[in-house]
C-alpha cells in the first residue's frame, strides 16, 4: 500500500487559506512571515537592508526573494521524517505555498509555476512543491526601497558575481579571480547563524586587506525568530542562495553568476542505495543549475547563464589551488562543517559528518594535512575509537565509493553508473556522450587515486608497529579492510557480534525449550536492535526466516534462520536441515544461519561453515 507523504500548507505574508483549499486536506500548516512591519514576524531578515544596497529591484524580483526565504525557512521547519524510516515517502514531502505578491499575473503563469515545482522538487528529493498566489499590496513596502539616503554601488564593466559560503571551495573561487584577473568580485552570502557570519567576515576582511576596493560582500541573513528549526539539511539552500545572486544581477544587468563547488560534491553519485531523493544533496548539481537557469531566464526575459568553473576538479585540487595561488593561511579560517552544533571548545569542525570527512581526506592527499590537522576538528576519527555507527558508516561508505573509482574501468563505470550519468550528461556543456562520460570519468578515478594516496599518508602518520591498533579506529578500519566488505556482510558481522553476546547472556539460568524458544528469543533480540540496523544499513532489509510467509516473492536482502543443536538434534541433522533450506528458499537473497551449539558438538567450527559458505549464498554464525 501506498504511503502519502505528509503535505505541508504554508501560509506567508498574512496570506490567509482560500476557500478552495480545504485545511482538513493538510497534515501541518505554518504561517510565516519575515517583515518587521507585521506583527506576526517569525522569521528573521535583513531584505530591507539588502535590497538598499543594489540600485534598482523590480516588484517581481523582491516577490522572489521573498518567495526563497519562505521555501528556505519551510524546507528548515518541516521535518522530513526521522532517520530511522528509510523508505523514500519517509523523507519525501510536499509543500503547498499561498504567498501574497505584488506580480500577481506573472506568478500566476502556469508555466512559471511548474519551473519553480521543477527546480524544487529536483534539488530537494522532495514530492511536490504547489503554489497558490494571492494579490498582495503593491505598494506597500516601496518607500523602504527607494529613499535617497540609501546606498547605492556603481557597477564596473569587470565584476564577478559569485557565491560565498565561507567553505573551502568557494573560498578558492574567491582567490583565483582575485588573484589572476582584474576583475572586481561581488560576494554573495546567505547568513544561518552567529558562526557563519563570524567565518564569511573573517574571509571577507582578510581577502578585502589583499585586495583594496575590489570586494562589495552581499550578505543576506534568514533565520527563525522565536522559533526552532527542525531539519537541518537545507535542501533548498541552493534556491535561496542563487535567487539572491540572480536579483543583483539583474540590478546591474548582468547575465552570469558564478558557483564554486568542486565536482565530486556536485555530481555526488551516491554512495549507498538509500542515498537517493532526499537523502542527497543535489544543491548544485548539473540538472539542479540548469533548471535554476530556465527559472530564473523565465523570469528576467533575459537569458541568465550560472557556471560551474570547478566541476572537473576534486577537493583536493581545491586545497592544492588555494595553496598554489599563496593563500594556505585562510585554510583553516574556512569552515565546510555541516555539524558545526556537535562540536565543542575552540573546534571549529565536529570532524564527524560527510563534509569534515571530506576535507580531511583532502587536506592529506594534497600535502596540506599540517595546516589543516592544526585544531580545528573536534574529532580525529583516524586514531580515536569511532564509537557513533552513523559516523562509521559515513567513513566506510566514503572510502569503499573511491576504491571502486579508482578501481573500475571506463566500461564498468558507464555500465553501473548509467542511471546517475543520464541526469547529468544532458546538462552539462560536452554533446557528445562518450566524451562527456570519460570526461566524467576521468574526475571520478583522480578522486579515488587521491583519496588511496591519503589512506597512505594517515597511516604514515598515526600507525605505529610498536602499537596496538584503536579498536573502532579508522587506522584499524584500513587494518581488517572494511570499506572493501559489502554493507550486508558488515550488517551479519554486527549481527553476529551481537547475537553472541546476548544469546549467552538469555540463557545463562534455562536453556531454550526447543528450536521454537531459540527462534523466539532470537526474534526478540533482533527486533529490539532493528531500528539500530536499520539506521546503519538504511539499504538492506531483513526479516527472520519463521516470519516471512512466502519466501519466493519477499522483497528482503538477508533472511536469518534460526537452528538449535541439543540431544536429539545432532549435527547432521543441523547439516541437512541447512542444506534443505539453502535449496528452500532459493529467493537468490543472503540467508544467515544462527546455530546455537551450547553442548559443543560441533567438531570443527571452521570446516561446518566452510563447507556451506564456500559454494553457497549464506553466512554461518555459530553460538556458544
Amino acid at each position: 500500500m501506498e504511503v502519502k507523504s505528509p503535505e505541508h500548507l504554508v501560509l506567508c505574508n498574512g496570506a490567509e487559506i482560500p476557500e478552495s483549499l480545504p485545511s482538513k486536506d493538510f497534515g501541518k500548516i505554518h504561517n510565516l512571515e519575515l517583515w518587521e512591519l507585521s506583527d506576526n514576524q517569525n522569521i528573521r531578515s535583513n531584505l530591507k537592508e539588502l535590497l538598499s544596497e543594489v540600485y534598482y529591484l523590480s516588484d517581481r524580483l523582491i516577490d522572489l526573494l521573498e518567495m526563497a526565504s519562505y521555501v528556505f525557512s519551510a524546507d528548515r521547519l518541516s521535518s522530513r521524517g526521522s532517520k530511522k524510516a528509510v523508505e523514500y515517502h519517509s523523507w519525501s514531502r510536499i509543500f503547498h505555498f499561498v504567498i501574497k505578491v505584488r506580480d500577481y499575473e506573472f506568478w500566476n503563469d502556469k508555466k512559471i509555476k511548474r519551473k519553480l515545482n521543477q527546480a524544487l522538487k529536483f534539488m530537494t528529493g522532495d514530492k511536490e512543491y504547489k503554489f497558490t498566489f494571492l494579490k498582495g499590496e503593491k505598494n506597500k513596502y516601496n518607500h523602504l526601497f527607494n529613499e535617497e539616503s540609501f546606498k547605492k554601488y556603481k557597477i564596473e564593466d569587470e565584476t564577478h558575481i559569485c557565491l560565498f559560503s565561507g567553505g573551502l571551495d568557494s573560498l578558492a573561487g574567491a582567490i583565483d579571480i582575485l588573484k589572476n584577473s582584474n576583475k572586481n568580485v561581488y560576494l554573495v552570502s546567505n547568513i544561518s547563524n552567529p558562526g557563519t557570519k563570524r567565518t564569511q567576515n573573517k574571509l571577507v576582511n582578510k581577502l578585502k586587506e589583499e585586495y583594496p576596493n575590489r570586494i562589495v560582500h552581499y550578505k543576506y541573513q534568514c533565520n527563525f525568530k522565536g522559533i526552532k528549526s527542525r531539519d537541518e539539511s537545507q535542501r533548498t539552500r541552493a534556491f535561496l542562495y542563487g535567487t539572491i545572486a540572480f536579483a543583483i544581477c539583474e540590478a546591474y544587468s548582468i547575465n552570469k553568476f558564478y558557483i564554486y563547488e568542486n565536482g565530486i560534491t556536485s555530481l555526488n553519485f551516491s554512495r549507498r542505495a538509500d542515498l537517493i531523493n532526499a537523502r542527497a544533496s543535489r544543491t548544485t548539481h548539473p540538472k539542479t543549475i540548469k533548471l535554476l537557469e530556465e527559472l530564473f531566464s523565465s523570469i528576467s526575459n533575459n537569458n541568465l547563464n550560472i557556471e560551474l568553473p570547478f566541476l572537473w576538479k576534486t577537493k583536493t585540487n581545491i586545497m592544492e589551488l588555494i595553496s598554489k595561488n599563496g593563500f594556505e593561511h585562510l585554510i583553516n579560517s574556512s569552515v565546510s562543517c555541516s555539524r558545526t552544533r556537535k562540536k565543542s571548545g575552540q573546534s571549529t569542525h565536529c570532524g564527524q559528518c560527510f563534509q569534515c570527512v571530506d576535507r580531511k581526506f583532502a587536506s592529506y592527499a594534497s600535502g596540506l594535512d599540517n595546516i589543516d590537522e592544526s585544531g580545528i576538528y573536534d574529532f580525529n576519527f583516524i586514531n580515536n575509537s569511532i564509537n557513533d555507527k552513523k559516523v562509521k558508516t559515513t567513513i566506510v561508505d566514503y572510502v569503499r565509493q573511491a576504491i571502486e573509482f579508482y578501481n573500475t574501468n571506463i566500461d564498468d563505470f558507464y555500465y553501473d553508473k548509467s542511471s546517475e550519468l543520464i541526469q547529468i550528461i544532458e546538462y552539462i556543456n560536452i554533446e557528445d556522450e562518450m566524451t562527456a562520460v570519460e570526461k566524467i570519468y576521468e574526475l571520478c578515478n583522480k578522486h579515488g587515486e587521491q583519496v588511496i594516496k591519503a589512506i597512505k599518508k594517515m597511516r604514515d602518520t598515526y600507525d605505529d608497529p610498536s602499537n596496538d591498533l584503536t579498536e573502532n579506529s579508522f587506522l584499524e578500519i584500513i587494518s581488517n579492510r572494511e570499506y572493501l566488505k559489502p554493507p550486508i556482510t558488515r550488517l551479519i558481522e554486527d549481527i553476529c557480534q551481537k547475537l553472541k553476546k546476548s544469546i549467552p547472556i538469555a540463557f545463562q539460568s534455562n536453556s531454550p525449550n526447543n528450536e521454537n524458544d531459540f527462534n523466539d528469543k532470537v526474534s526478540s533480540i533482533l527486533n529490539a536492535e532493528k531500528s539500530k540496523f536499520n539506521r546503519e544499513y538504511p539499504s538492506i532489509s531483513f526479516a527472520l526466516a519463521k516470519t516471512v510467509p512466502d519466501h519466493s516473492n519477499s522483497e528482503i536482502n538477508l533472511l536469518i534462520e534460526s537452528k538449535y543443536i541439543r540431544g536429539s538434534t545432532t549435527p547432521s541433522k543441523i547439516t541437512d536441515g541447512i542444506a534443505a533450506d539453502i535449496v528452500k528458499y532459493n529467493i537468490g537473497d543472503h540467508i544467515l544461519f544462527v546455530v546455537y551449539d551450547p553442548e559443543r558438538e560441533l567438531n570443527d567450527d571452521e570446516v561446518f561453515k566452510r563447507d556451506f559458505e564456500k559454494n553457497n549464498d549464506c553466512s554461518i554464525c555459530i553460538i556458544r
